[in-house]
């Protein structure tokens, strides 16, 4: 998979077509450009040279960070249904014993690189937020419509995550103590959810929510 390519993409006020540089591979360590545009919410943003519109062009790409051990497929409008009939093991086997993931947006990739850049479980993240998205609908009388990780500071016994309400456009921060992560982490263990897969899975509220039917007892 090349790591950069051009395109023809056309734009959809004017009906232009640009050649578009698209980054279907992303190797933070080749490329640290390309990680701080993940991290800025900039890499799929494109712009029209001949009229001017923007928009985000959301393609498919796999970010690799060896070093941290993780990889993320971004696979727009979908899920990791599509992903199922590859035998990862078989088709990289250089990617071997890697936590593999798979999202739907830019926010998504960026999260999963947060989380395991700080070293932490995504299982257990997900617990968290799924306990903390009721406490920020209730603080501000508004549904969530999606939470994000943002940090966690062990010193500071602190994890923070950015939630969005129904009706606005800008997160609202909520937090906890770093204890909320860790008894989080142990309900994971005691379950037996992995950190490492051998394929592509998608971690997010749906397996938290199955981790703890799990947990107290459900049917999986």
């Amino acid at each position: 998979m090349p790591s950069v390519g051009n395109r023809d993409v056309s734009c959809p006020h004017c009906g232009a077509v640009v050649k578009t540089r698209m980054s279907p591979e992303i190797n933070p360590g080749e490329n640290p450009d390309l990680r701080q545009r993940v991290l800025d919410e900039t890499l799929f943003d494109w712009k029209c040279p001949e009229c001017g519109y923007e928009a985000q062009l959301v393609y498919p790409c796999l970010y690799h960070d060896k070093e941290k051990q993780f990889m993320v497929y971004v696979v727009p409008n979908s899920g990791c249904c599509q992903l199922q009939p590859v035998n990862v093991s078989e088709a990289f086997p250089q990617f071997n014993g890697m936590a593999k993931r798979v999202v739907t947006s830019l926010a998504g990739l960026k999260e999963k690189v947060l989380i395991f850049e700080t070293g932490l479980n995504d299982f257990a993240v997900e617990l968290v937020k799924l306990a903390l998205t009721d406490v920020a609908g209730k603080k501000h009388d508004r549904k969530t419509s999606a939470g994000y990780f943002c940090c966690a500071d062990e010193e500071e016994n602190r994890i923070e995550f950015s939630f969005f309400l129904q009706g606005e456009d800008e997160p609202v921060p909520q937090g906890t103590r770093m204890d909320v992560y860790r008894k989080s982490l142990e309900i994971v263990e005691s379950v037996g959810a992995v950190l490492q897969d051998d394929d592509f899975v998608a971690v997010d509220s749906a397996a938290a929510e199955n981790i703890l039917r799990v947990y107290r007892g459900g049917e999986d």
